[in-house]
């Protein structure tokens, strides 16, 4: 298994064609939401982005008691096409 998402990608950029995207902390597959990890997404999304043939993405998050789901959405929607802006 790579270690970062960025050297996975730079094997299968050209095989890419959707995306599920959580957050973990390393240490299980955990779908935390994007942000509540360990993962660079700014270098995951400009990565994808560049990739020959854009992936769909896919949020896959475990739900939470008490979460406005659409809301978070939302947010998270937002924060990972920030992510994607070269600065």
């Amino acid at each position: 298994m790579m270690s970062t998402v960025h050297q996975a990608f730079g094997v299968l950029a050209d095989r890419i064609r959707s995306t599920h995207v959580h957050d973990n902390q390393r240490d299980r597959d955990s779908h935390l939401w994007p942000g509540e990890g360990t993962i660079d997404w700014t270098q995951t999304i400009q990565s994808l982005a560049t990739a020959p043939n854009a992936p769909a993405v896919l949020l896959e998050v475990e739900g939470g008691e008490g979460v406005d789901v659409a809301k978070k959405m939302s947010q998270v929607y937002a924060q990972l096409e920030e992510a994607g802006v070269s600065k």
